[in-house]
Parts: structure tokens; C-alpha cells; sequence
């Protein structure tokens, strides 16, 4: 395998880790009450989803009103996408398989790659718009606000500022 094609498959699986692997962080939970674990993770996720918002809501003072605005962008988005996800799991799923099983030539691990690579930019497009959506209805201070919290966070995951910022 050439180097840029397992740079491709490395940045690819990487994605997938970032994109797919929040649900990782309530792995450490199980089904209570009769739950299947699937609706247990499903009411986690959930909750999680509602607490960001919630702490996200308080730090940027957000009305009654903004936060009823911001839960309709949310929630419309992940109604919106979540056809475009399931895509680009099973996509994902598909590549993963080629590679590992050895047989598959370049041209089909490229194409396939392709695939996997145009549904991440649709899911990029698609936050893209969200949060277009979502700074809309922000006051400017609360929007100057909103982009400080948001680099502060990805800082703190371990990224750095770009230089030329």
C-alpha cells in the first residue's frame, strides 16, 4: 500500500473516531429498569445532548426564547442528518472491510475512500449551516462569546491554533 493511500485510510479512520466516537463516553453505563441497552445509550446520549446545551445556554445567557430557537436548529439538524450519518457509517463499515481484508485493490479502496470523503464534507456542509443558523440568533457579544468557548474547548482536546488567526 502506498503512503498517501494509508494516509487516506489513517485521516479516514481518524474522522470516524471523531465523528462517531462521542457515544463512546457513555459507554461506562448500562440498562437500568428493564432498558435494552440500546434505549438505555439512546436516553444517555440525550441527556447528554440536553446538559451541553444546558451549560452552553447558561454560559452564553441565552433567553427563553433564543434557547426554544437553538433546540428547534438542533433538533431539526439531527432529524435532517440522520440519514447522512447512517450513510456514512455503513460507507465507513464498507472501506474498513476492504482494507482489512486484504484482496481489495487500490482502485476500489480509492473509490470507496471517495465515497467515505464526500459524505464528511455533506456532514461538514451540514454543521456548517447549523451553525450559521445558530449564530443568527445570537446577539453579537453573545456570538464573540459562543466562537471563545468553542475554540477554548477544541484547545483543550488537544488542538492548536492556527498561526494565522
Amino acid at each position: 500500500m502506498n503512503r498517501q493511500l494509508r494516509q487516506l485510510v489513517l485521516l479516514t479512520c481518524v474522522t470516524a473516531t471523531a465523528v462517531v466516537g462521542s457515544g463512546s463516553a457513555f459507554a461506562g453505563y448500562g440498562p437500568m429498569n428493564g432498558e435494552s441497552g440500546k434505549e438505555c445509550f439512546e436516553q444517555q446520549k440525550h441527556e447528554g445532548r440536553r446538559g451541553m446545551f444546558m451549560k452552553m445556554a447558561k454560559e452564553l445567557e441565552l433567553s427563553d426564547q433564543q434557547k426554544s430557537e437553538a433546540r428547534a436548529i438542533f433538533e431539526a439538524g439531527r432529524a435532517k442528518n440522520a440519514p447522512l450519518f447512517a450513510s456514512l457509517r455503513q460507507e465507513r463499515h464498507e472501506l474498513q472491510t476492504m482494507v482489512r481484508s486484504g484482496s481489495a485493490d487500490e482502485s476500489a479502496i480509492r473509490a470507496q475512500a471517495a465515497k467515505v470523503a464526500a459524505l464528511q464534507a455533506d456532514v461538514a456542509v451540514q454543521r456548517g449551516a447549523q451553525t450559521r443558523q445558530f449564530l443568527a440568533l445570537l446577539t453579537p457579544e453573545q456570538a464573540t462569546k459562543f466562537k471563545a468557548l468553542r475554540e477554548a474547548r477544541h484547545d483543550a482536546r488537544g488542538h492548536h491554533p492556527h498561526h494565522d488567526r
